[in-house]
């Protein structure tokens, strides 16, 4: 799972970088953004269950 959310982060950077439609760009920002997002939340996690212990 690690390495499939790693490599559809990388493609996703890679399409942003060479878009030229400013909705298919936004698109792939949101996208992008939820991906952040997602990590985030499993960061702040492991933080409070490492703090916890």
């Amino acid at each position: 799972m690690k390495g499939e959310a790693k490599e559809r982060w990388m493609r996703l950077c890679e399409q942003a970088a060479l878009e030229q439609d400013p909705e298919k760009l936004m698109q792939l920002v949101v996208e992008i953004n939820r991906l952040l997002e997602e990590k985030e939340q499993r960061l702040l996690r492991t933080s409070q269950q490492q703090a916890e212990s």
